[in-house]
């Protein structure tokens, strides 16, 4: 691993700028069907470096001093994203990142409470939920401002490796709002230095890396991907969506040279789907270097097809607390399919301690990772428990020495495609909330598109309309706490929601509480339906 010397991450990519000047560093869609927006290595230097000047002048002038948090709330879809939070960073203020995964103005409020942010950068597209800010507010840099005649000289602030860099959110919210999740400079700097390599840059090739964005380029998982691409020397082109259709991705493998694709394992479901359908969209996928998919496991039907024909997948597991931990390799074998710990990260298999009502899955054989303190891959401190330990709550079997198979969560989260969802908060609130209706509810859809909820009647329903209806209420009574929700953890669809009679969900012996994998698992093929509508 490389030697952490100097402390602001952003001083790591100075020697990557310099060298690759000429060569494309991010390509987006522009208006036109056919034209595209290129920025070069060098263009990113002298952008940087007038964000940094103008967010040192602007912050300044209003009594916003280094090491103080600014928010950060931008759609993530434009190149002057990225080049707006790295110039703030640079100019030694602490960004805190928001998106449009944040629909709730007040959430965000919360948040910059909660860190003490000073001030907050907001896209135009924001512009009248600003009004209310607790904290002074400032319109986004965009171009032709970052297109003058500016140096590619960044002047990086000093900076010490344990500081912390930037400020993300959990993917998922307790009791309606995110936890704060501090990343340290040197944390950041582990992802760039071995985690994405790691997970991304598999094989030797000559010629260009090129991969894609996964999201917005203002959440956690985009941006220190588009980061440490840009460390590794990749060119990275802004997909339209996460879920963009295969045309979309043929043009991108075809125009823009697209060769390490990074998405989410339902959306390559997908596109397997058509490539059994379609020679050129197999072609094209076996064309790649490496496909890695990620969020939830993709299903064995699909990966044993895309195995048996030629694709060169790998999975990757990380989160937010984390970036990349483990992955799989490119490979033919049954054992490459499994997910080793990622060379240079100190996380570690310890035995599972679960609770013993019998609710959590058999703890027989698994193991959960966790990871030391004081390490540049460990979490920022105040994320550790007790016992000096970061807890994933992420559960593995190892199925050959130092090769795992992932096994689900411990305890009361749930993870979908979109995070992960406080299942215990919701449960409670729809309890609170329709206590006159439901015997008992449960949230399930571990590794599903979305969130459901199976809800027991109070009383005996067996017409189909009075099932709709009851479903209708439910998301009724919840709409206020649903909007303190993330997008991905509500449930708002009345398809999400089965009504049963009472007593018809499995339970523990001892306390009588519904057993969330049992029920899952007896039920395998209605979620498969509810979570596809």
């Amino acid at each position: 691993m490389s030697s952490l010397t100097t402390g602001h991450f952003l001083s790591f990519l100075l020697p990557v700028l310099k060298e690759k000047r000429e060569e494309a560093v991010f390509k987006s869609r522009e208006n036109t069907e056919n034209a595209w927006m290129v920025a070069s290595f060098g263009d990113l230097a002298r952008h940087v470096a007038y964000s940094s000047a103008h967010w040192h002048h602007t912050l300044s002038a209003a009594g916003v001093v280094q090491k103080q948090v600014v928010g950060v709330w931008l759609t993530g879809r434009k190149y002057e994203d990225v080049v707006n939070i790295m110039g703030v960073s640079a100019a030694g203020f602490i960004p805190q990142l928001f998106s449009v995964v944040f629909p709730n103005p007040e959430v965000i409020w919360d948040l910059l409470s909660a860190s003490g942010a000073k001030a907050m950068i907001f896209d135009a597209q924001f512009s009248t939920q600003c009004v209310s800010a607790p904290v002074p507010v400032f319109p986004a840099v965009l171009f032709p401002a970052f297109d003058s005649k500016s140096d590619d000289i960044i002047n990086i602030a000093i900076t010490s490796p344990t500081d912390t860099a930037l400020i993300v959110h959990s993917s998922g919210t307790t009791s309606g709002s995110p936890r704060l999740i501090p990343l340290r400079h040197a944390w950041v700097f582990a992802m760039m230095d071995f985690k994405f390599p790691g997970a991304l840059k598999q094989g030797n090739f000559d010629g260009a890396d090129v991969t894609n964005t996964i999201g917005s380029l203002a959440h956690v998982g985009s941006f220190m991907a588009f980061v440490s691409a840009v460390y590794a020397g990749f060119t990275t082109v802004q997909t339209s969506s996460m879920n963009m259709p295969i045309a979309e991705l043929l043009d991108l493998i075809k125009t823009c040279g697209l060769n390490r694709v990074a998405l989410y394992a339902p959306f390559l479901s997908r596109y397997i789907k058509d490539a059994q359908n379609d020679p050129a969209v197999l072609s094209a996928l076996q064309s790649c270097r490496q496909i890695l998919h990620t969020g939830v496991s993709l299903n064995a039907e699909d990966e044993n097809w895309a195995y048996e024909n030629g694709l060169p997948i790998t999975s990757m597991y990380g989160t937010s607390e984390t970036a990349p931990l483990m992955t799989s390799v490119i490979g033919s074998s049954p054992a490459d399919r499994l997910l080793r710990i990622i060379p240079g990260s100190t996380a570690k298999m310890v035995p599972y301690a679960p609770m013993n009502d019998g609710s959590g899955p058999d703890a027989s054989r698994l193991l959960e990772v966790v990871l030391p303190p004081g390490e540049n891959d460990s979490p920022h401190p105040s994320l550790f428990g007790k016992d000096n330990l970061y807890h994933t709550g992420d559960l593995f079997e190892e199925m050959e020495p130092g090769l795992y198979a992932f096994r689900g969560r411990s305890g009361d989260w749930l993870k979908t495609l979109g995070g992960f969802c406080d299942t215990k908060s919701i449960e409670d609130n729809v309890r609170k909330t329709c206590a006159d209706l439901v015997n008992d509810v449960v949230v399930l859809g571990t590794n599903r598109p979305c969130p459901v909820l199976f809800a027991e009647s109070l009383t005996e329903i067996a017409d189909e309309a009075e099932k709709l209806a009851l479903a209708k209420e439910l998301i009724k009574r919840t709409a206020a706490f649903n909007q303190r929700l993330f997008l991905y953890e509500r449930i708002e669809n009345p398809k999400h929601i089965r009504v049963l009679p009472k007593g018809t969900l499995p339970r523990t012996k001892e306390k009588g509480n519904i057993r969330r994998n049992a029920t899952e698992e007896q039920f395998s093929s209605v979620l498969d339906v509810m979570c596809a509508q």
